[in-house]
């Protein structure tokens, strides 16, 4: 069976059996539970690492986790723009 059967939008068999600590970079909206992956990972210091270090570990977690998932940044309380946006006009 090939890996492109189980890579269906928001799984990744890297993530989900090979590099289950990926998933601490999965954020999960607190009120709709939307999932999306943490912006931070986009920074610089977390895809190019240090000239010293010779581990891709970050470089696969980033390309893994842009592939399944959207950017999806929480707020304090661990909620996503929207529900925010929603539940602040109220």
């Amino acid at each position: 069976m090939s890996h492109s059967k189980k890579s269906k939008r928001g799984r990744s068999l890297y993530i989900e059996s090979w590099n289950s600590d990926a998933k601490r970079f999965i954020n999960t909206c607190a009120v709709c539970g939307h999932q999306g992956y943490n912006p931070t990972i986009d920074e610089d210091g977390f895809i190019h690492p240090a000239p010293d270090r010779t581990d891709h570990v970050h470089d696969v977690i980033h390309t893994e986790l842009t592939r399944a998932f959207r950017p999806l940044p929480l707020d304090r309380l661990g909620r996503c723009k929207m529900c925010a946006a929603r539940m602040d006009s109220e």
